[in-house]
């Protein structure tokens, strides 16, 4: 399939992803704007320092080569399971389906060969693919009990998102951290994502040296 048609398609499809897509995300997605997020974290951050007895942390999560990680066959799976439409389950198929490639060299195509599992490099629809499967991860963290956002007000920060990268909020990070480690392990193994430790940083805000300690 040409690139062209897949930007025609990649502006439908993203209006149909986004109801499938919590608003913590706002990478590649319509009407969603980064500046959202960075507003959030401003706003943990102060509420954090108002508070007397720390005990949080920020933790950045970056994707080890997000894109070309993810096995196709849970993505097609997530994408069936969440009920996208099927025209456009059908354009990812025709996409994604036994993938091969040529190098031309000195004018002469040589010997297609298969292409490795992943969302395509250079694709428009791979920000949008990934970011529905890593909704499913997103969902979990949301749901998951044992690992506690920051509590201001009302609400409970715990997410943002902007396409492959993540910002987790946690209180009591002692527990919370190793269950959202447990949890993102569990993840990958099923689906191919994979954290990038070098580029990944934790924040920890807290008063207690023996809390400190154990981190």
């Amino acid at each position: 399939m040409q690139k062209s048609s897949i930007k025609y398609w990649q502006a439908s499809m993203q209006q149909h992803i986004k109801k499938l897509i919590h608003h913590d995300q706002v990478g590649f997605i319509p009407g969603m704007q980064g500046w959202f997020n960075i507003c959030k974290s401003i706003n943990v951050i102060h509420h954090i320092n108002r508070t007397k007895n720390k005990n949080h942390m920020i933790i950045s999560i970056d994707a080890e080569k997000a894109f070309g990680k993810i096995q196709q066959p849970f993505m097609l799976k997530i994408l069936n399971k969440l009920g996208i439409d099927r025209r456009y389950l059908k354009i990812i198929k025709a996409i994604y389906d036994k993938q091969t490639a040529n190098i031309i060299l000195n004018g002469q195509k040589l010997e297609a060969f298969p292409l490795k599992p992943g969302t395509r490099q250079g694709c428009p629809l791979s920000p949008l693919l990934f970011s529905i499967v890593l909704e499913v991860l997103a969902r979990a963290i949301r749901q998951e009990k044992e690992i506690k956002g920051i509590q201001i007000g009302k609400e409970e920060a715990k997410l943002s998102l902007f396409a492959d990268d993540m910002i987790v909020y946690l209180e009591d990070p002692i527990v919370s951290a190793q269950n959202l480690l447990k949890l993102i392990s569990n993840f990958s193994k099923v689906s191919g994502y994979k954290i990038n430790l070098q580029k990944s940083q934790a924040f920890l805000y807290t008063n207690n040296r023996l809390k400190e300690s154990q981190l």
